[in-house]
């Protein structure tokens, strides 16, 4: 719920500078592939529902994406743990400029713009890292203790 609130209250001031964040998803896809045996497609259905409705968006986009999302990170979590930062910041990052192209296509098609796209990816490759780290070392302390 804090990434997406930081993508609200961020990306007005980003899009002056062609660039859209995109913490919430990828806070999310962060977690669906550390814990891919407790976040099920289930967790994401009900985690789409809540945040098209906490932040009114279309109902159904983001559940719908976040079970597809969740279904293919299911599907290769074992092919990603081999990865490098590298390979995961691409697929993740790539995975949030489609997020963003599918949601630009959808909702807004007149503000669809292949510089945001760019832009989007490269800085969305770099918070991955960031949060990919972060919340490893936030997941192996609050877990470590249960």
């Amino acid at each position: 719920m804090l990434g997406f609130w930081l993508d609200d209250s961020l990306n007005p001031v980003s899009i002056k500078f062609f660039l859209e964040l995109n913490f919430g998803f990828l806070i999310f896809t962060y977690w669906v592939f550390a814990m891919p045996e407790k976040l099920q497609s289930l967790a994401a259905l009900f985690y789409g529902l809540v945040i098209d409705l906490f932040f009114s968006q279309v109902i159904g986009f983001n559940m719908i994406f976040f079970v597809a999302t969740s279904y293919v990170i299911h599907l290769y979590v074992f092919r990603f743990r081999i990865f490098s930062y590298f390979q995961l910041a691409v697929f993740f990052s790539g995975s949030s400029t489609f997020y963003i192209a599918c949601k630009y296509l959808l909702l807004s098609p007149h503000n669809y713009s292949y510089v945001v796209l760019i832009s989007s990816f490269l800085i969305n490759a770099v918070l991955w890292v960031g949060i990919y780290l972060i919340m490893r070392a936030f997941r192996r302390s609050i877990f470590s203790n249960l």
